[in-house]
């Protein structure tokens, strides 16, 4: 079978294409973002390192803007704390900040997902269940990275669902606090595995126009993943 993913395009800058994949709606910043928590959770910044701005975009190959914004995505999460005049200087993992952060989004994306099964058209749940497939096609790669891609876009796609632009807005600010940790859910393929079970439910839910089993369902689904990724974290 051929691979479903996308490709970087040709012409993109060499020096992130090994590193990056922008996905739809995804900017540089957060793709940085995203490398750079990956190492600060893999230990290779110690706490009280300080991460150079300069640097840090020679390394990716791109402006000083991207990475500003990038750290100042870090500092909401949690990881680094940008201080006057020295600064993103990294932190200890504070597990109760990460923990407060993913019972928020439990409760914002369970509201997201009961306003998504009473709003979403058969054409948009139809599109829900083919990022679906893509995350089966994921697990059976055993890809960790690529499901914590299609993951994401499985989440975003039920915000927009619910047709509510301040509950989307909100919910992405509590998903930068989370989003460091993501990846870390899905260290063990049987968690990945258990996730893509766990969004059939939700699908299931939604299509049905059950709201009250897709709030709960989404609810159950967002705590366990955070459980999963303060395992990690340790």
């Amino acid at each position: 079978m051929q691979d479903s993913r996308k490709k970087p395009k040709q012409g993109a800058n060499k020096s992130l294409r090994s590193m990056i994949s922008v996905e739809n709606g995804d900017t540089l910043a957060s793709v940085i973002r995203r490398r750079l928590a990956d190492q600060i959770l893999n230990g290779e910044f110690p706490p009280k390192s300080r991460l150079d701005e300069k640097v840090i975009a020679s390394k990716f190959g791109v402006s000083r803007t991207p990475i500003r914004e990038a750290l100042r995505q870090l500092d909401s999460a949690g990881l680094v704390e940008i201080r006057p005049r020295r600064g993103a200087i990294i932190v200890p993992i504070d597990k109760e900040r990460i923990g407060y952060a993913f019972e928020t989004a439990a409760e914002l994306e369970g509201l997201a997902a009961s306003w998504a099964a009473s709003r979403a058209s058969l054409i948009e749940r139809k599109d829900l269940e083919k990022i679906h497939l893509e995350g089966a096609e994921a697990c059976r790669h055993n890809d960790h990275e690529w499901f914590a891609t299609v993951n994401r876009r499985f989440h975003d796609r039920i915000s927009e669902l619910a047709r509510n632009p301040s509950l989307a807005e909100v919910v992405s600010a509590v998903r930068v606090q989370t989003a460091p940790y993501q990846k870390a859910q899905f260290t063990h393929s049987e968690n990945m595995e258990f996730s893509q079970k766990e969004h059939e439910q939700i699908i299931a839910a939604i299509c049905f126009q059950d709201s009250n089993a897709a709030k709960q369902i989404m609810k159950e689904h967002i705590i366990r993943a955070s459980l999963w990724a303060l395992e990690e974290v340790d």
